[in-house]
C-alpha cells in the first residue's frame, strides 16, 4: 500500500481535476446564467427571484451537513467517496437540464416548478462535490501535495468556467428561440459532466484506508464545534464566495446595460477565466516560499480589493482599462481559491488531532453549504438591488440600476474582501503547525 505521503502522479492529480471540471460545467451555468435566466427567459419578476435562490440555498445548506454525515458512513468495494462519482453522474446532467427549462404554464406555476428543480439540483450537487471535495484529503496528507492536488483542480475549474463564459451565449443562440437554446445547452454541458465524472472516477484512488470507526450526529458536530480553523476559515469564504457570485452574476448586466455591448461579455470573461488560471497556476509555489496559505490568501484578496476599487473610478468609455482592472482582479480570485481548498483539507488533521475524530464527508459538506450560502447571499442580493433600484428586463435602465450594477461588480467584493482579510488574521495553522499536528497524529495513532 502506498504511503499518505507519497507524490501523486499527473494522471491522478489531472483526474482529480476534471471531476470538479465536470461540477462546473453544472455550477457555472447556474451561477453565471439561472439569475437571468429566471428574469429575462422564463419570465419571473426579480424580487420572486431572489426569494427564490435565498431559501433554496439555504435549505440546501443545512441539507449539506446530512449529506456529509451520509458520505462518511459510506463503504464500497470502490471506497468512500468515488462511487458517488459513477453513479451520481446521471441523475445530476438530467437535473441540469430541467432546471433550464421553460415550461408553458402561468408565473406562479414557473415559480414553483423552478423552485422544485432548483432544490433537487442542489441536492444532487452536494452529492456530488462533497465526496469529490473529501477525495482530497483521502488522497494524500502532504500539505505541499494538497497544494499541488488544488491547484490542478482549480485550473480545470477556470478552464471549465472559460468554456461555460464563451460558449453558453453563442450556443443558446443557435436555436430559434432562448428558451429551446438554454435547454439545449444545459443538455450539452450535462453530457460533458457526465463522461468527466466518469474519467475522474477511474483515474483516481483513495490510498489510505479509511477508518472503520463510524461516527454518530453528534460527534461529526463535535468535531466542528471545536475545528476552529475550520471555522475561521469558514467565515471568510462566506464573504468571498458572496462577492464572487455577485461579481459574476453582474457581469452580464453590466456589459448588457452599463457598457452596451453585451457581445462583448463572452470575450471579457474568458479573459477573466484565463487571470483566475494564471493566479491558481502560481498559488501552489507562492504557498511554499510563504509557508502560510493564510498569507498567501490574504495576500490574493488585497489584490482583489485594491483592483476593484481602482475600477469603480473608470469611465464606462474605457472598457480596456475596467478588463484590465478586473483581470488583475482575477488573478488574486484564482490565489484565493487554491488556497481555501488546500487549508481545508488540512482541518481534517487538525480536527481529528483535537477531537479524535476524522470526518473527511462532514468537514467538506461544511464547505459545501458555505459556497451555497454565500451564493444564495450574493444571488438573492444581487436580485433584490435590482428590483429595488426599478430593474426592467430588456429596457434602458435609469441612472441608479447602473449604479447598482457597477457596485456589484466592484464595490460590494471590496467591503467582502476587507471583512475576509480581518478574519483570516486569526488563522494559525501555518505548514509548520500542520506538520506538528500531523506528526502527532502518526504516533498517537502508532
Amino acid at each position: 500500500m502506498k504511503s499518505n505521503t507519497s507524490s501523486l502522479t499527473i494522471k491522478q492529480k489531472l483526474g482529480y481535476g476534471l471531476g470538479s471540471s465536470a461540477s462546473n460545467f453544472i455550477w457555472q451555468m447556474v451561477s453565471f446564467y439561472l439569475l437571468f435566466f429566471y428574469t429575462d427567459v422564463l419570465g419571473i419578476p426579480a424580487a420572486a427571484a431572489g426569494t427564490l435562490l435565498l431559501l433554496a440555498r439555504v435549505f440546501d445548506g443545512l441539507n449539506d451537513l446530512v449529506e456529509g454525515h451520509i458520505v462518511d458512513l459510506t463503504r464500497s468495494r470502490w471506497g468512500r467517496f468515488r462511487p458517488y462519482l459513477l453513479f451520481g453522474a446521471l441523475p445530476i446532467a438530467l437535473l441540469l437540464v430541467l432546471t433550464f427549462y421553460t415550461p408553458d404554464i402561468g408565473v406562479n406555476a414557473k415559480i414553483a416548478y423552478a423552485a422544485v428543480t432548483y432544490v433537487l439540483l442542489g441536492i444532487a450537487y452536494s452529492f456530488m462535490t462533497i465526496p469529490h471535495s473529501a477525495l482530497m484529503a483521502s488522497m494524500t496528507q502532504d500539505a505541499n501535495e494538497r497544494s499541488s492536488l488544488a491547484s490542478f483542480l482549480m485550473a480545470s475549474v477556470y478552464a471549465t468556467i472559460l468554456v461555460v463564459a464563451a460558449t453558453t451565449m453563442p450556443l443558446v443562440n443557435l436555436f430559434p428561440t432562448r428558451q429551446i437554446g438554454f435547454t439545449a445547452t444545459a443538455a450539452i454541458f450535462g453530457i460533458l459532466a457526465i463522461i468527466l465524472y466518469l474519467v475522474c472516477f477511474a483515474s483516481t484512488r483513495e490510498i489510505k484506508p479509511a477508518p472503520v470507526r463510524k461516527n454518530s450526529i453528534k460527534a461529526e458536530f463535535k468535531l466542528l464545534v471545536h475545528n476552529k480553523y475550520l471555522l475561521i476559515m469558514l467565515a471568510a469564504l462566506l464573504f468571498t464566495q458572496a462577492a464572487n457570485d455577485m461579481r459574476t452574476s453582474s457581469a452580464i448586466y453590466f456589459f448588457k446595460y452599463n457598457i452596451g455591448n453585451k457581445a462583448f461579455y463572452p470575450l471579457f470573461m474568458a479573459g477573466m477565466i484565463i487571470c483566475m488560471v494564471a493566479g491558481a497556476l502560481v498559488a501552489p509555489c507562492l504557498a511554499r516560499k510563504l509557508a502560510s496559505k493564510r498569507n498567501l490568501f490574504i495576500a490574493g484578496t488585497l489584490i482583489v480589493v485594491l483592483s476593484s476599487t481602482a475600477v469603480i473610478f473608470v469611465p464606462y468609455s474605457n472598457i480596456l482599462l475596467i478588463t484590465a482592472g478586473l483581470g488583475v482582479s482575477s488573478v488574486g480570485i484564482g490565489i484565493t481559491y487554491v488556497m481555501i481548498r488546500s487549508m481545508l483539507a488540512d482541518t481534517v488533521e487538525y480536527g481529528e488531532w483535537k477531537t479524535g475524530i476524522r470526518g473527511e464527508g462532514i468537514i467538506f459538506s461544511t464547505f459545501g453549504i458555505t459556497n451555497k450560502l454565500g451564493y444564495a447571499l450574493g444571488g438573492s442580493l444581487s436580485a433584490f438591488l435590482l428590483a429595488g433600484a426599478g430593474y426592467i428586463p430588456d429596457a434602458v435602465q435609469n441612472k441608479q440600476v447602473l449604479d447598482v450594477i457597477l457596485y456589484m461588480l466592484t464595490l460590494f467584493p471590496v467591503i467582502a474582501g476587507v471583512l475576509a482579510i480581518a478574519i483570516m488574521l486569526f488563522y494559525k495553522l501555518d505548514n509548520r503547525r500542520y506538520d506538528d499536528v500531523l506528526k502527532d497524529l502518526k504516533e498517537r495513532n502508532g
